[in-house]
């Protein structure tokens, strides 16, 4: 899901939600002197307690010296399930209507960090800080086709650990067109938004887009030609840009509705926001196939009602992401022995992190166990969370939770009974290399070299022997009774074990129920051609030897 939604710019927070039901996103702005009020989120008559408490709050800001802690805890108090994305000191690029300099703007983001940084709701992905400029700023670029701004100037090098979310203004910016501003086609979306990406990558942060918008263009809209006077263009031009976005890490999407954004007189702009945000609404909330597993295995080992929970709302984690896949669950830890889940939970490559009775840990700090910062999901729950990736999601490995029943043993046994995987056991160690062996040389190639090692000084015996004949019978492999041999030893074995061949005496051992094998060496066999064979020697038996 990508929440998507809009900024009110004139009109009411409720009269945009009769317009655009099931919004899941609303930017609020709070301009110069406008300050960061806490009592912003109880005040009905002010939109932010309007914004519905599903949905995502975007809430920027220009004036440097807030009390964001205040704010923050007035957000929390009010029990509200949607993301705080904080902004402190919207578009500073501008430097207009109040914006501080740049050494202004880097200690700003200190005092912010030092407020709410550490906050829990920071640490469970509720609550985010993010930085956001106007992309005609970052893209402007000079004749020679260089930019000419730099983003690193408002960038806070200092606190980058605290930005969690990189945002874009976007409005209209071609180049090549004799009015920049007023270009005379709707830009293609991957050339548009492309500039996002970039600054995601270069950032280490997420992306999201907190404003866009589009006037239609004709020439009453101050456009060089009337190229779209109905709006069906700029309506589908919008859907292409959201699709792009959506499939390309965007993480949160706000129209501008102010201006030359006000769709309140475009019906087909306006439609295709009303689809688009439905459409989010409507995404489904699937669990991600790795927990799928995860869950299986769980309810089989430790079954019982409601031992696992998909919906919480203690960590943004249980929140369906832009790919749709919920990538957490919590677990109901009575009777369940939380030593071992976590051991083979911490051992499956998709898992991320944990967090249970105050504490927690994360794949991508070695699952070294720390306190946890963040709400805890109660002395009952632990929380499992997978990497936020797509391969973790649609890793469907097994998560090997062993059962006291000896299930998985049992399982063990069955494979090993299975002649193609014992084969392959027994051909293992013919094929070992390394310590104990010369450099490059399997175990057969040594025991083959060795074949050929006795038979040659054999010969050289035989040569000074009174009887040739009787030295060269005694290396002759045992041709004509082989078979016998390996009858012989695959009953005996079924003597021994009969338990674990399924029960019963070794008579009931058939015909092609052989563990052992007897190969015959030539001199000019190939030893890697035999790697593979069902070989074992029982040297137990004298004519082998």
């Amino acid at each position: 899901m990508m929440p998507t939604g809009w900024c009110p710019g004139d009109r009411s927070v409720t009269g945009m939600l009769a317009a655009y039901p099931e919004t899941s996103c609303v930017r609020i702005f709070f301009g110069p002197g406008d300050g960061l009020p806490a009592s912003a989120w109880t005040d009905t008559r002010l939109r932010l307690a309007q914004v519905p408490a599903h949905a995502d709050v975007i809430v920027s800001h220009k004036d440097p010296d807030v009390d964001a802690a205040a704010f923050v805890a007035a957000w929390q108090a009010t029990g509200r399930t949607g993301r705080l994305i904080l902004v402190p000191h919207h578009e500073p690029e501008q430097q207009s209507g109040g914006d501080p300099p740049p050494a202004t703007f880097r200690r700003s983001w200190t005092r912010t960090r030092e407020q709410v940084g550490d906050h829990p709701a920071r640490h469970d992905g509720r609550l985010l800080l993010a930085v956001c400029w106007t992309l005609q700023w970052v893209r402007r670029v000079d004749a020679a086709g260089r930019r000419v701004n730099d983003w690193r100037t408002w960038w806070p090098t200092h606190e980058a650990d605290a930005v969690d979310l990189v945002l874009g203004d976007w409005y209209p910016y071609d180049p090549t067109a004799r009015n920049p501003f007023r270009p005379a086609a709707y830009e293609d979306p991957a050339a548009a938004l492309t500039v996002m990406t970039e600054l995601s990558a270069e950032t280490g942060s997420p992306w999201g887009i907190a404003e866009i918008n589009h006037s239609r263009i004709t020439k009453a809209g101050g456009f060089g030609v009337d190229l779209d006077p109905d709006g069906s263009r700029c309506a589908d031009w919008y859907r292409r840009m959201h699709a792009w976005a959506r499939d390309n890490g965007c993480q949160v999407w706000a129209h501008f509705h102010r201006g030359g954004g006000d769709l309140t007189e475009r019906p087909a702009e306006a439609r295709v926001l009303r689809e688009l945000i439905a459409q989010e609404a409507a995404a489904p909330r699937r669990l991600a196939p790795a927990l799928e597993t995860l869950r299986g295995e769980i309810e089989r080992r430790w079954p019982g009602p409601g031992r696992v929970l998909t919906d919480s709302g203690h960590h943004a984690d249980h929140r369906p992401n832009v790919r749709g896949a919920v990538d957490a669950i919590d677990v109901d830890v009575a009777g369940l022995d939380v030593e071992a889940l976590l051991a083979a939970f911490t051992r499956h490559p998709a898992a991320g992190a944990w967090v249970h009775a105050g504490r927690g840990a994360r794949a991508d700090d070695g699952w070294t166990i720390r306190p946890y910062a963040g709400t805890n999901p109660g002395e009952r729950r632990l929380h499992l969370a997978l990497r936020p990736t797509a391969e973790a999601e649609q890793d469907r490995g097994p998560w090997l939770l062993a059962g006291d029943d000896g299930t998985d043993a049992g399982r063990l046994l069955s494979l090993l009974r299975d002649p193609a995987v014992a084969a392959q056991l027994r051909a293992l160690p013919w094929q070992y290399t390394g310590a104990g062996l010369p450099r490059g040389m399997s175990a057969l190639d040594v025991l083959h070299e060795l074949l050929l090692t006795v038979r040659a000084l054999g010969e050289i015996v035989a040569e000074q022997s009174p009887d040739p004949a009787r030295v060269r019978a005694a290396l002759a492999p045992p041709r004509g009774d082989a078979d016998a041999l390996a009858a012989a030893a695959a009953a005996e074995d079924a003597r021994q074990a009969p338990s674990e061949r399924g029960g019963g005496d070794a008579t009931a051992v058939s015909d092609t129920d052989i563990d052992y094998q007897v190969t015959v060496f030539e001199e000019d066999d190939d030893p890697e051609a035999l790697i593979g064979d069902a070989i074992e020697f029982d040297l137990s038996v004298e004519k082998e030897k």
